[in-house]
């Protein structure tokens, strides 16, 4: 059969399932294929099973190994489990104490996903131990142990954050956008300390993120991340785990296979803030989407701004209308955001310091760098910051040209009329409109030049 470019995707998602398999649990894994994927198997066994072809039942070339499954009450090395916090691909994590008495501690142990074993994923744990000791920042979840039990299984032991997602602690609570905003500077300030680090997380997403019931911030799963210093841009550590874990947060860059920098995580900062600010995300992308493919499904024509894409209840959980949000967002907030998911590295904020600083600026009423540097702007911005000095201006100004007209009207003798006639002349430089030509009423001219 010929395969479409929707097929190839499928393919992609369920190869991905399957590919880490012995020969044994990968013909029993195509034999309970669904029937939506029937028209696949075909080709799914020819890239499975190469050299036995769509034999079913064929001899193992290796005996299979047998899966353990993590309980409650398991003990791995010294911490005991208590229950399941969730599992990616690669690993699972625990909330788990310390079962030999040596001190009381709730735990969140990451150990690999047994159902998926992989030979490299000591090289992973590793790497991501050796990540985490070099990071202490009060936004990043601390490493408290890490080690090896006696039948090879790895663990990393790290604080337990009791909390909700960045996006569901915002909206549980009807956060307001400069609330969220605040909050977000937190994740900033995290991601920024890695990166003066040459820490490159890699795995940005709301998910990552956690929120304490004191409104603290801690970022979490430094296992996709990348050490500048100890590792080359392609290594295959790099090849193996550098492509984006949740495609919908990745960079064009990282979509495309490359190794990624801290621009990088600027991309996935952005789209954050996006989903933060609008309620929903500038794109989707097709999660089972092999790399070469997921990478056109960021938009060629750029990404639409968050004021015009905004989530149906985005409004209702920034407690404000749809239409207030819209017009809150718009100007400098659509274009902060629009330059952190700039499709050209180049284009975008250098930095996660330089996007925070940015948002600083907006937060004070400054002009943001994200915008052009024209006069109006600024004049406009400086308005917006000192609104009572400028009323009062405008107030003493207005005051000050009657009081000229009224001396003027004093010295000629002038009488009511003409007093009138010689106000409007003087108070037109203030910005009031001068009386009207002769055999033209005053208002009638005022009110087409307002229209």
């Amino acid at each position: 059969m010929s395969i479409s470019v929707k097929h190839m995707a499928q393919m992609s998602r369920l190869l991905e399932e399957a590919l880490e398999l012995d020969d044994v649990g990968r013909r029993r894994w195509l034999d309970a294929l669904e029937l939506d994927h029937r028209e696949l198997e075909q080709a799914l066994r020819r890239a499975l099973l190469p050299r036995t072809g769509t034999l079913r039942g064929a001899a193992p070339s290796k005996p299979a190994h047998r899966r353990r499954v993590l309980e409650s009450g398991q003990r791995v090395g010294p911490y005991r489990l208590v229950r399941e916090l969730g599992a990616g691909g690669m690993a699972q994590v625990w909330l788990a104490q310390r079962g030999d008495g040596a001190f009381q501690r709730e735990v969140a142990l990451k150990v690999p996903n047994l159902s998926r074993r992989r030979p490299d994923m000591a090289s992973r744990f590793s790497r991501e131990c050796d990540i985490l000791a070099g990071l202490e920042h009060p936004n990043i979840a601390r490493l408290y142990d890490a080690g090896t039990t006696e039948d090879g299984l790895r663990y990393l032991a790290m604080e337990y954050v009791v909390g909700e997602s960045l996006i569901g602690w915002c909206d549980g609570r009807r956060l307001g956008v400069r609330d969220r905003l605040t909050l977000f500077l937190q994740v900033l300030a995290a991601v920024q300390y890695a990166h003066r680090r040459r820490i490159i997380h890699r795995d940005i997403k709301p998910s990552n993120i956690l929120v304490n019931e004191t409104g603290e911030v801690r970022l979490l799963d430094f296992g996709a991340a990348r050490q500048l210093q100890s590792e080359a841009p392609h290594t295959e550590l790099t090849q193996t785990y550098g492509q984006a874990l949740t495609p919908d947060y990745a960079s064009p860059e990282l979509l495309r296979g490359d190794g990624g920098n801290a621009i990088t995580d600027v991309y996935a900062l952005g789209i954050v803030l996006y989903e933060l600010l609008a309620g929903n995300r500038p794109y989707q992308v097709e999660p089972g989407a092999a790399a070469r493919w997921r990478q056109h499904a960021i938009p060629a024509t750029g990404v639409q701004k968050p004021s015009a894409r905004l989530g149906p209840d985005a409004g209702a959980a920034r407690a404000m209308t749809q239409n207030e949000l819209a017009r809150r967002l718009k100007g400098d907030l659509d274009s902060i955001v629009l330059k952190a998911l700039a499709t050209e590295a180049d284009d975008r904020y250098d930095s996660a310091a330089s996007l925070g600083q940015d948002l600083r600026r907006y937060l004070r009423g400054e002009p943001v760098q994200a915008r052009p540097d024209r006069l109006p702007y600024r004049v406009a911005k400086f308005a917006q910051r000192h609104q009572t000095a400028v009323a009062i201006l405008a107030a003493l100004s207005l005051l000050a040209c009657a009081a000229m007209g009224y001396a003027l009207t004093r010295s000629s003798g002038a009488g009511p009329v003409e007093a009138f006639q010689v106000a409007g002349v003087v108070l037109s430089p203030c910005g009031a409109a001068p009386r009207a030509a002769a055999g033209a009423p005053w208002s009638s001219r005022a009110a087409r030049s307002v229209r």
